[in-house]
């Protein structure tokens, strides 16, 4: 019986290709999304899943509280740690993971192997200084060496397996042992171990370790108030109550020391810490902390990409269900005879969720491989570990579920449906069958439904492309056209004549033909900033006015360079020291001042040195849009100079690679070839807004398949809706109707639906976006006219879905139609 219902499944399948075809791609498309989604998401999820004791594992943080600004940073004090390496203070576990600054490595030659040399940058490996216990707590497996001996001296090093095959690519993990690495010219260490590279995503993307030391410097009272975001601390604590405790002691111990240093006045600022415990499962998802380089996403975004695959596998299911549904008519007979030879409503429901089964594992087996066209579209919002990452049972899983929700919800309406017409009514009617009002009405609601996730998809992405223009366009402040940067890297800061090679190579620079300007000193908006309190001496002796402000390094073509106006005052000078300050009119309110003119000649005051505020510009945006403008100040330091701006004349913008060849040239005379790279600072500014752009591409993709998806649908009840009016429009075109009459008929109740759909998503739409937008300090306003283009565009897409089946009924000849009446 079983394999006869799977027969005649295929048969049917292979007597209407077009419905198979159009069932088979809507869920492939459904299929695929959920399976480029579930890549993702099941990557992102799986951040510290391996690690041995990961409910109790924990990092230290700390949460930093001034006047101007509310900070999660990643990092902390170094003598925090080894004060808790002496009192664990009822912790099980107190591991340091302190990053060091990696200037170059030199490997002494062996046999079969030259001696090597090398400058790694920042991304390419990390240099920790930790414990042993960081092997218990990762759960790393040795290759070579132990967790007992393998870092229990100074000099001894622990590498990864990718980079012990890197520095030694013909030697097995025990042939390494012993052999040599010297680090920035000087420290030499010895392989005592290998470690086997982690298996799940993880933030301890370290790959040589050392053992950690207290240096002077942790011993000085001032070091308790500094911290880098490099210098990380992670604790495992088993009992609950004992970490409370713990974390209650460190900050009674840290507000103790922070007392000290105010007492004996050795910092310049101040500022409120509070110790902060977080779960290393939730370290991941911390993206309102601040720590450079490391890779955090937002939980919002895993629950809307999941909410996103839903609904694009329920359009999918809605379209199988419409398509099905929409056969009714031609199957009837079919139908009227298997009832009258004794078929039960049972077996017809088998047969239709064969049919699904088949057709839902037909289209699984396609999106494995359509789901790399997927990746190909998403480009680098899909990172190749996220591609390359599995966890088969977890995999297992997915597919197993993914399956069953699909055939069921695709399979069971269709099923039921097909069950209940009445074979007496079928021959009746002379094998012609009505589904009711009630059944078109459900299935109309489907599509309204579809319609409805598609028109979200159409405005959002509108109104994200319009906050990326207006990010991306909007006047910074500052001209940023055409203009390149190149930074001086800090391996060569101890050149001789350093100072004076990076002078001098400005001077050559701007001799070349084809650049117009050329100025030294930090960029006005960066990533990156720098900031210190300054004070202000009123001349009454009324209190002094204490700020943050961000500073930055320029010289005196700066503000010609970057067309920075100047409200007041005059222009820095060339000079050995900084000789005076420009502060922004931010930070001329902040100070009280009323006009620009009451500024100038005033003196700031910074760690016991003042110098007077020669000028005050107008305000430029140093930071993206999701920050206001803050206080900065502008000085003159010769020895802080090592970002140069190049300004290329667009008058020879054919000639710019030329040019940027003529400024290689030129650098090579003052500086190390391999040290120079270049960027062009509007594609800066641009990669600041990475994150809205993947968020905008991913929108457009939803927006085409949501679109796709709905069109299938409406394509079926389209067919069902001029299948069952054929003799109506027939009598009507006999009558005298026109074919643009008939048409207008037929596609008016499908517009309406898409009305329908657009009334209830604008509301919606406008909620999502509104609350995404709040995240910008400046922003775009939400205008109706994106929901009537948002609106145009679905109505424009059902016309052209329907108008195929309009015309088709509109152009059928009413004889061979009403020649059996």
């Amino acid at each position: 019986m079983f394999r006869l219902l799977i027969t005649n499944s295929i048969r049917h399948l292979k007597r209407n290709p077009l419905f198979t075809f159009l069932n088979v791609l809507g869920l492939t498309i459904g299929i695929s999304s959920c399976w480029v989604i579930y890549k993702y998401v099941s990557f992102e999820l799986s951040f510290e899943k391996g690690l041995p004791q990961k409910e109790n594992t924990y990092r230290l943080l700390s949460h930093f509280k001034t006047e101007d600004r509310d900070e999660l940073f990643s990092g902390i004090s170094r003598p925090i740690y080894f004060a808790l390496q002496e009192d664990p203070k009822g912790l099980d576990m107190v591991v340091p993971y302190f990053r060091k600054d990696l200037m170059n490595v030199s490997i002494p030659e062996i046999p079969g192997q030259e001696k090597k040399y090398e400058e790694p940058t920042w991304d390419e490996t990390s240099l920790i200084e930790t414990t042993p216990d960081l092997f218990e707590l990762v759960g790393f497996h040795w290759l070579a060496g132990n967790k007992e001996f393998s870092l229990k001296e100074p000099h001894q090093l622990v590498l990864t397996e990718d980079r012990a095959k890197h520095y030694f690519p013909k030697l097995s993990p025990q042939e390494v042992i012993g052999k040599t690495l010297i680090y920035n010219d000087s420290v030499k260490r010895i392989v005592s171990g290998v470690i086997q590279n982690l298996e799940f995503p993880t933030e301890f993307n370290g790959q040589e370790y050392f053992l950690v030391q207290k240096s002077e410097k942790d011993n000085m009272l001032q070091a308790w108030g500094s911290s880098n975001g490099a210098d990380k601390v992670y604790l495992l604590a088993k009992n609950q109550k004992n970490l409370l405790a713990s974390k209650e002691q460190i900050q009674r111990l840290v507000d103790s020391k922070w007392r000290q240093i105010q007492n004996e006045k050795l910092l310049p600022f101040d500022f409120e810490r509070t110790m902060v415990t977080m779960p290393i499962r939730e370290s991941h998802f911390s993206t309102d902390m601040s720590e450079s380089g490391a890779s955090k996403t937002n939980k919002k975004v895993i629950f809307s990409l999941v909410a996103v695959a839903i609904f694009l596998l329920g359009m999918a299911c809605i379209n199988y269900v419409n398509l099905t549904t929409a056969q009714i008519p031609q199957r009837s007979k079919e139908i009227g005879i298997r009832k009258t030879l004794g078929g039960s409503n049972g077996s017809l429901i088998s047969q239709l969720m064969i049919e699904t089964s088949l057709i839902v594992l037909f289209s699984f087996i396609l999106s494995y491989f359509i789901s790399d066209l997927g990746f190909i579209a998403l480009g680098d919002l899909i990172s190749d570990p996220v591609k390359n990452y599995s966890d088969p049972l977890v995999i297992t899983i997915f597919i197993i579920i993914t399956f069953v929700a699909t055939v069921i919800f695709a399979g069971i309406f269709p099923s039921i449906l097909f069950s209940k017409v009445n074979s007496v009514d079928i021959f009746r009617n002379k094998g012609h069958v009505s589904l009711g009002n009630q059944k078109i009405d459900f299935r109309k609601g489907l599509i309204i439904f579809q319609f409805i996730i598609a028109q979200v998809f159409i405005v959002a992405g509108i109104i994200i492309g319009q906050q990326l223009n207006y990010v991306i366009r909007k006047d910074m402040g500052f001209n940023k056209d055409a203009v390149i940067l190149t930074h001086v890297p800090f391996k060569v800061f101890m050149m001789d004549n350093y100072h004076e090679r990076k002078i001098l190579l400005a001077d050559e620079l701007r001799k070349i033909n084809g650049i117009e300007s050329v100025t030294m000193g930090n960029v006005p908006i960066s990533n990156s900033y720098s900031s210190n309190k300054f004070e202000i001496h009123p001349e009454d002796g009324s209190t002094v006015i204490s700020k943050e402000l961000y500073s930055k390094t320029i010289d005196s073509a700066y503000l010609k360079f970057y067309d920075i106006k100047l409200l007041a005052g005059s222009e820095l000078y060339q000079s050995d020291t900084t000789n005076g300050y420009l502060i922004n009119e931010t930070a001329l309110i902040a100070f009280g001042f009323k006009r620009p003119e009451d500024a100038i000649g005033k003196f700031l005051f910074e760690q016991g040195k003042s110098f007077p505020i020669m000028g005050v510009v107008k305000d430029f945006h140093t930071q993206d849009f999701y920050s206001k403008i803050s206080p900065m100040v502008l000085m003159y330091d010769k020895n802080n100079l090592q970002d140069y701006s190049i300004h290329l004349s667009l008058a020879h913008n054919k000639n710019w690679p030329t040019i940027i060849e003529t400024i290689k040239y030129n650098w090579a005379k003052y500086f190390p070839m391999e040290t120079f790279s270049t960027s062009f600072y509007d594609d800066n500014i641009a990669s600041f807004y990475k994150k809205e752009q993947h968020l905008h591409k991913l929108t457009n993709i939803s927006t085409g398949i949501a679109i796709i998806l709905s069109c299938l649908g409406l394509f079926g009840l389209s067919t069902v809706s001029a299948f069952q009016r054929t003799k109506e429009i027939c009598i009507r075109k006999v009558l005298g109707a026109s074919i643009s009459g008939i048409v207008v008929m037929l596609t008016k109740d499908f517009v309406k639906m898409v009305i329908v759909a657009f009334f209830i998503a604008s509301p919606i739409v406008w909620l999502v976006c509104n609350e995404w937008l709040k995240d910008f300090v400046y922003r775009v306003e939400i205008s109706w006219t994106t929901f009537i283009l948002g609106g145009l565009l679905a109505i424009i897409s059902a016309l052209l879905t329907v108008g195929y089946q309009a015309i088709k009924v509109a152009n059928s000849k009413p004889v061979e139609n009403l020649k059996d009446e």
